[in-house]
């Protein structure tokens, strides 16, 4: 007997959603970006269905894969707060450089430029 469509669908999805748990521990993010469109795909395919085509292992697929999306949505949010306080650092460090050299004054040309 084969398994009904929306399992199948929803066991590719589970799949893709552990690869896309290995490119977020890699910070792969062509391949993240990669899995997130094929599990668009998927779920275009799987709104054709009724809730009743539905399995009792569809649920508990659906179960798992809000799970896990909750999970990568907490680590890509901590990602993301790394990054804006990484950018905020350089931010900080491109400001002080730049207050260093107004109040020390910029040479437009090098030291050598101007020995005549």
């Amino acid at each position: 007997m084969s398994l009904p469509a929306t399992t199948s669908l929803l066991r590719e999805w589970h799949r893709l959603a552990r690869e896309e748990s290995i490119a977020i521990a890699l910070q792969d993010w062509t391949e993240l970006n990669r899995t997130i469109e094929a599990k668009s795909r998927l779920q275009e395919l799987l709104e054709d269905y009724p809730g009743e085509a539905y399995t009792t292992e569809d649920r508990e697929l659906v179960n798992t894969l809000v799970g896990i999306t909750q999970q990568h949505q907490q680590l890509l949010g901590n990602e993301m707060d790394s990054l804006r306080k990484q950018i905020a650092e350089e931010d900080k460090s491109l400001s002080n450089g730049r207050k260093v050299g107004a109040a020390y004054g910029q040479r437009a040309e090098s030291y050598w430029g101007t020995y005549s």
